[in-house]
């Protein structure tokens, strides 16, 4: 059985950020991002918040996407942005 990040051409624990697909298959972008959502509260990763983040904006901003699913990524953006930063600080705050 394959994991949903492998269903969607990339090979587990890779990150790959707007692959040729996605521009022919949009919804394979919506998938990696419910995919990365659901690793984050395990790994609380500033990489993975800020994928998150990326997957976001491509979400929000494809024209192929209906334009209330690209509302709502474009606005979690930021929040997901602010994510990374504290991610980041609590890990090195753990290394202390």
């Amino acid at each position: 059985m394959s994991t949903p990040g492998e269903r969607c051409g990339r090979r587990a624990g890779a990150v790959h950020l707007a692959p040729a697909s996605y521009g022919q298959e949009p919804e394979l972008a919506i998938s990696a991002l419910l995919h990365l959502l659901s690793r984050f509260p395990a790994r609380r990763s500033p990489a993975l918040a800020q994928a998150i983040a990326d997957h976001l904006r491509l979400v929000g901003g494809d024209p192929h996407i209906t334009q209330c699913v690209r509302d709502c990524a474009a606005g979690l953006v930021a929040e997901w942005e602010a994510y990374a930063v504290l991610s980041d600080d609590q890990g090195d705050a753990a290394m202390c």
